[in-house]
């Protein structure tokens, strides 16, 4: 078997985002920033990879933007082991995030999906019906996109053939956007003085 190198992955993923609309992601950004300093929230949801990558997310750009006193209500539905365990025994994995909707996730709100195929069942039924309550919906898919890709009304699609490198862009898209927003909502000389500490001046704080 020949050698996988490092580079070699990382080129595969940078390639991958050749397929990206960029359109799609400007629009993105602004409809995350509809939300921002408004009664509206953001929802990210997946599963596995995809569902630690909505966790990290939304604690990331919580605390990034919380800290900066900008109201940036952004959560993930994938975080509550005890809610998505009792959904699942008490009612049917495949409506987990299903029967949020209308309920937590509510008209004006932004639904996010995070999914390496874009066909799993309990995240296709919320977004069929999202629309009908008013709800915005995005994903971030790989492979072919799946039914998602379809559904949503903003589809962020990395054409690999590739879960790893799937999950990967998921983050990366996140990262990138929140720099964005940073540039666009808060003051350079704003970030936190503990994190300029530990990492440009090397204290321990």
């Amino acid at each position: 078997m020949d050698k996988f190198s490092i580079k070699e992955y990382v080129n595969k993923f940078a390639l991958s985002f050749d397929s990206i609309n960029e359109d799609k992601l400007e629009e993105l950004k602004q409809e995350i920033l509809l939300r921002v300093n408004s009664s509206k929230q953001i929802f990210l949801i997946g599963n596995g990879g995809s569902a630690a990558n909505a966790n990290h997310i939304a604690g990331d750009y919580l605390k990034t933007f919380s800290s900066a006193g900008i109201n940036f209500k952004i959560n993930s539905l994938s975080e509550s082991a005890s809610y998505l365990t009792a959904a699942s025994n008490d009612v049917d994995f495949s409506q987990v995030y299903e029967i949020l909707i209308d309920t937590r996730i509510c008209k004006g709100d932004l639904l996010i999906f995070l999914s390496g195929s874009g066909n799993s069942i309990n995240l296709i039924k919320p977004a069929r019906i999202a629309k009908k309550f008013g709800i915005v919906t995005a994903a971030i898919v790989g492979y072919l996109g799946g039914g998602l890709k379809e559904i949503v009304d903003i589809p962020l699609h990395i054409d690999i053939q590739d879960m790893e490198i799937s999950e990967d862009a998921q983050m990366t898209i996140f990262h990138y956007l929140k720099q964005c927003l940073y540039d666009e909502l808060i003051k350079e000389n704003n970030s936190s003085t503990k994190y300029k500490k530990r990492t440009n001046d090397g204290l321990i704080a």
